[in-house]
């Protein structure tokens, strides 16, 4: 989406609503799943928490949550926040599931740069990368957790 020649982010530059990319992220996960896997959204648990995405390998007993947000609709320490409590506290609970992604996306609408938890400001790729430096340092405190991803995809660099 970021460099292809056939990508389509001059579309998803005007998605405003997280469900809107939501249903545009399943549907091209889907597509590309080859029958391996399937991606149902709004997956209710058992607490009435409902994951964004939840990626369902076939034959695999261990679901993996995804977690996504129009970056740069966020603050960063609310995108720190739901990293934390959203997707590492509630969806990654059930025992089978031990990894999750939290999938950022940025279209450069609203923000440019985003503040970190202790203060300084970076762009896109300073705060993807401090997101996934975060998991290391909070990993210790989730034993059941073997990895959490961060992806961010930059819709921005095709108007740049």
């Amino acid at each position: 989406m970021e460099n292809g020649e056939t990508s389509v982010a001059g579309v998803l530059l005007d998605i405003d609503q997280e469900e809107v990319m939501r249903n545009y992220s399943a549907h091209e996960l889907e597509r590309m799943s080859a029958g391996r896997y399937q991606i149902p959204q709004e997956e209710e648990l058992a607490d009435e928490k409902r994951t964004d995405l939840r990626f369902h390998g076939v034959g695999i007993a261990s679901p993996v949550p995804v977690e996504l947000k129009i970056a740069d609709k966020w603050t960063g320490p609310k995108l720190f926040e739901r990293f934390e409590n959203q997707l590492s506290g509630d969806y990654l609970r059930d025992r089978r599931s031990s990894r999750g992604i939290y999938l950022l996306v940025n279209r450069g609408k609203k923000r440019q740069r985003w503040q970190l938890p202790g203060g300084t400001m970076v762009d896109f790729e300073g705060v993807v990368r401090a997101l996934h430096d975060y998991w290391l340092e909070l990993s210790p405190n989730y034993p059941g957790v073997d990895e959490l991803r961060v992806i961010g995809i930059d819709l921005s660099k095709r108007t740049q």
